[in-house]
């Protein structure tokens, strides 16, 4: 009976953590595609957003409120959250999607605040290593989806319509078995909560601050294993693009974090129980204080060692780095909920509410600092880390001699959460199967290659709507050999921390390599039926003060027993950064030993008319093949859509060496991109 209630609190609180982690990365591609795309225009997104935060409100009100009954409170709530979930399955359209997230995402902390009020009050459920256990388990339900399908944090993914059912199901037989209210009769309350013979410090404000900034470290970075692999060279060995790399990941170099995180959080959950538990709490604070302030201390070395760096000191500093942030993290949430009381319900709530300010507050610089100011993300990991740090030791340090009433903590080994670790580890283990088992093989010669150029707007399409299977749908209408992709965003917040790049190349059945332009994850993409024998990242030159930096990937494939050399680029907005760039590039064009097969393609963001287009063949002797005009003699316009979504310009071009002959060449219009695709299909 005991191992049944442990094992309903631990998946409850999994389940419920992964549905929380899911509404949080959709309300971030939601905020991006729906709020950001109309800052200009306000009317459009303020009834969702005034909808949004009055039911959010009026939920708090609510539930802060005596107007619901103690004992039906988790009851209800669990209803409340599986219904949204299921709901959010269905929907689409932009708004209504951004409503349902947010409710679900609220819905979520206000489940774990009842939880904890819950086993602070009942001497059955009085054990929050099961809590921190659930907890440790939903990540790992996390990480099967990410490591299956990289795109699965979009709640409307039909890849998610059995697991949600599922877990819906689960949630509610638990809920009927632990949580109905006439079980609440049968449950003993705690008269006493020095029971445990020490006193606890009922838990301050602050702390809720501390775990606002910690919670979006943690989405940002600690758990983050798509973020954590862009500074890595990991990241990069596919197909043996690093010569020096040792080991092939079939798939990205995210999977090696995903189970370094789960090892290393699982690890300490045993190592806090079985030992540190057993220490003075002195002793206990000071091991606390001290894993954050050397994680703090590697953080910082992070931008001196993991930013330039493409060895595998980078994997090993990483690595590292990973594992002290999770110890720490892991470290730190254990201390919080054995050694402060969670008693007052009106503190909790208010505490909930700086939580979400505090997470929002540090959304809102996250955009500020890496997108105005073009830095990395450790920078802004490192603001974060700081402030976190900062205020922990400030509420921590000051009792740091404070010897307080207590004896040694016992734990006694709970079976549920030992078997349920090994689950999960052995569940994302398998899950490394799906992909090794997409290993490529070169395809048949084409004596016809067909090489598209698209600039994917980060999967989020002039409707608002994030969807990266369209695209994909969208591409193989043509079956192209050679993409190019501009606006690709890997492991960033806006487009829930997926890598782009890697979904469309195990969709596609394709080789990639991702270039970023700046701050790691954001940037261009090839991707190729055929292998890349060399490719690397060329940074282009800035004209223009504090403008976006650019870059442009050089890669050689071979086809029909001969090497092409693809020059994929996305040209500045600013004219001035354009007539800087233009003649850089066709001098790194220059250098290459003949000028045969050669192709350069993307978002140019000029038009055929202007000087830039006339630099490209006056900057030098090489005189590029404009393909569609070849072809064609209309306008081809492919990007500035109107208000109908019809394209007004023409920017997106695939220019070749005179030697490839184009015998068609094709514009894709699409609601899921701001720009248009190109099409080129070549003589061989």
């Amino acid at each position: 009976m005991k191992n049944n209630k442990e094992m309903s609190i631990i998946l409850s609180t999994a389940l419920i953590f992964f549905f929380l982690m899911e509404s949080f990365y959709n309300i971030m591609i939601n905020t991006n595609a729906y709020v950001f795309t109309h800052l200009s225009d306000i009317l459009i997104i303020l009834p969702g957003l005034l909808i949004t935060i009055l039911i959010v409100v009026f939920e708090i009100l609510v539930f802060m409120s005596s107007k619901i009954i103690k004992k039906y409170r988790l009851y209800l709530l669990i209803y409340i959250i599986c219904g949204t979930r299921i709901i959010s399955q269905f929907i689409i359209a932009p708004a209504v999607i951004f409503i349902f997230n947010f409710i679900l995402f609220f819905s979520t902390l206000l489940f774990f605040i009842e939880l904890i009020l819950f086993m602070d009050n009942y001497e059955s459920f009085n054990d929050y290593s099961l809590f921190l256990g659930g907890i440790i388990i939903g990540l790992g339900i996390q990480f099967i989806f990410l490591t299956i399908n990289v795109s699965t944090n979009v709640t409307a993914d039909m890849s998610k319509l059995i697991p949600t059912f599922l877990f819906s199901g689960l949630l509610i037989f638990i809920n009927f078995n632990l949580f109905h209210p006439k079980k609440f009769e049968t449950y003993q309350l705690i008269e006493n909560n020095n029971a445990n013979d020490f006193v606890k410090k009922e838990i301050s404000l602050l702390h809720f601050i501390i775990l606002g900034v910690i919670f979006l470290l943690a989405m940002m970075w600690l758990i983050n294993p798509m973020a954590i692999s862009s500074y890595d060279v990991l990241n990069l060995s596919y197909n043996g693009l690093i010569p020096y790399s040792v080991i092939n990941w079939p798939s990205y170099g995210f999977t090696y974090y995903i189970i370094l995180i789960l090892i290393v959080a699982m690890v300490t959950y045993f190592i806090w129980h079985k030992k540190l538990l057993s220490l003075e709490q002195k002793t206990l604070k000071k091991i606390v204080l001290s894993s954050i302030g050397i994680s703090c201390v590697l953080n910082f070395l992070a931008i001196l060692i993991v930013e330039n760096d493409y060895t595998f000191l980078s994997t090993f500093y990483i690595s590292l780095l990973t594992t002290c942030n999770v110890f720490s993290l892991i470290a730190y949430i254990s201390y919080i909920f054995y050694f402060y009381s969670f008693s007052s319900k009106r503190k909790l709530y208010m505490g909930l509410l700086l939580f979400f300010i505090t997470a929002f507050f540090f959304i809102i610089l996250h955009v500020e600092v890496l997108w105005d100011y073009h830095l990395s993300l450790i920078v802004f990991v490192l603001i974060l880390t700081t402030t976190a740090s900062g205020l922990i030791f400030l509420t921590e340090f000051k009792n740091l001699n404070i010897k307080l009433k207590q004896k040694k903590i016992q734990w006694n080994w709970s079976k549920p959460i030992g078997i349920s670790f090994i689950i999960i580890i052995i569940i994302n283990m398998i899950s490394f199967g799906v992909i090794i088992q997409a290993r490529l093989t070169a395809p048949e010669q084409n004596n016809n290659p067909t090489i598209m150029t698209w600039n994917i707007h980060n999967g989020i399409g002039v409707d608002d709507v994030f969807d990266l299977d369209r695209l994909i749908e969208d591409i193989k209408l043509y079956d192209p050999d050679i993409i190019g992709l501009n606006e690709v965003d890997m492991g960033a917040l806006k487009t829930s921390f997926a890598d782009l790049t890697s979904y469309f190349a195990q969709e596609l059945n394709m080789y990639y390599f991702y270039g970023f332009s700046f701050y790691k994850h954001y940037g261009n993409a090839i991707l190729s039926k055929y292998p890349i024998k060399v490719a690397e990242i060329i940074h282009l030159p800035l004209a223009v003060q504090f403008a976006e930096p650019r870059s442009m990937i050089r890669a050689k494939i071979e086809i029909n027993s001969k090497i092409w050399t693809i020059f994929i680029t996305h040209l500045s907005v600013k004219k001035d950064d354009r007539l800087a760039q233009i003649p850089f590039i066709v001098n790194e064009i220059d250098k290459e030993i003949d000028f045969e097969r050669i192709v350069w393609l993307g978002d140019f963001n000029f038009d055929p008319y202007s000087k830039e287009y006339s630099l490209i063949d006056s900057s030098s002797n090489l005189r590029f093949r404009d393909t569609y005009t070849y072809v064609h003699s209309d306008r081809g316009y492919t990007g500035n859509f109107d208000d109908n979504f019809n394209p007004r310009r023409r920017i997106d071009y695939i220019m070749c060496s005179p030697d490839l002959v184009p015998t068609s060449s094709v514009i894709h219009w699409s609601l899921a991109s701001d720009h248009c695709a190109l099409i080129t299909k070549f003589k061989g």
